[in-house]
């Protein structure tokens, strides 16, 4: 396998998937690994932020992506190291704000129901379980976050639970 002589410029997100599967198919016919990495997180994030699908699989999306295609290499110089780093801080940022934008739409209906006479206690039950989905179940980080993220989740959540 041939090494790349240069590293590749982070990817484009929002491409079809088509477009993806054609470059990743070309990185692999000239041994470029971290363009074809590159291109995955691309096409792994792309995936994720499809407005139609719920939560759980935009996770599984950005998790995959970051534990499969954001690793560098064994004994990776400096650049290489930071370039995937970059490619993690990409996936963290769409997921991130993919989170922030689910939890906000949450977060506005739970105000608008109290709005209407709801109890906060009433909402506090569906909050929590909703809020687990997105954040997990402890206080422990996941990987697909920020912690500018997850701070701002966790001010989201603590307002209704």
């Amino acid at each position: 396998m041939l090494a790349p002589r240069e590293l590749p410029a982070l990817p484009a997100i929002g491409l079809p998937e088509s477009h993806y599967a054609k470059l990743i198919h070309r990185a692999d016919k000239h041994g470029d690994t971290h363009l074809r990495e590159a291109l995955k997180v691309a096409q792994y994030v792309t995936l994720g932020v499809d407005p139609h699908l719920p939560w759980e699989k935009k996770q599984r999306y950005f998790e995959h992506a970051i534990r499969r295609h954001c690793e560098p290499p064994p004994l990776a110089s400096e650049e290489t190291w930071l370039f995937y780093m970059q490619l993690k801080d990409l996936v963290k940022q769409h997921a991130g704000q993919e989170a922030l934008k689910i939890a906000s739409h949450a977060d506005d209906a739970y105000a608008h129901r109290m709005r209407l006479g709801q109890s906060a206690d009433d909402l506090r039950g569906e909050a929590r379980m909703f809020f687990r989905r997105i954040m997990g179940d402890g206080e422990v980080k996941p990987v697909t976050f920020s912690e500018d993220d997850w701070h701002q989740l966790k001010l989201m959540r603590n307002q209704w639970v």
